[in-house]
């Protein structure tokens, strides 16, 4: 077992089904983590637990040394199957300042671009670092 899998177990043993499909390699499994964020957001009460750890685990991912191969560089594949679909639904976007740095989000720009013109990159950007400035505890990412 890969050490990305390993890892997602523990930290998501909800999606153990998923984590020991992920033939994809990790690119797979982000998109099922991402659409199981999503539905944690949706639920009532947000299941807050839950995506605590998917930043948690994005974090761990961005840690690991680089490679040469994309299939196994972690960095990349958090940033291409995960950080990059954030703009995708409104409600995650909207939180993303409890969870990510303010370096971490302009650090991002490129991929966010990739989903939003320049007019919505820049009305998200503001909004970011308004909610920011009244957020007290540490980034994860």
């Amino acid at each position: 077992m890969e050490e990305w899998q390993s890892e997602a177990l523990k930290t998501f043993p909800e999606l153990q089904s998923q984590i020991n499909r992920a033939h994809g390699g990790i690119h797979s499994l982000w998109a099922d983590i991402f659409s199981a964020m999503v539905a944690a957001y949706r639920a009532a009460p947000v299941h807050e637990d839950f995506i605590r750890r998917v930043y948690e685990y994005a974090a761990w991912c961005v840690r690991q040394p680089q490679t040469t191969d994309a299939e196994t560089d972690l960095s990349s594949a958090t940033a291409v199957g995960f950080l990059e679909n954030l703009p995708l639904d409104q409600q995650v976007f909207g939180d993303l300042h409890r969870w990510l740095s303010v370096e971490t989000f302009e650090g991002c720009k490129t991929l966010f671009r990739y989903h939003l013109s320049e007019e919505d990159y820049s009305k998200l950007h503001n909004d970011f670092i308004r909610k920011k400035k009244g957020v007290t505890h540490p980034s994860v990412l």
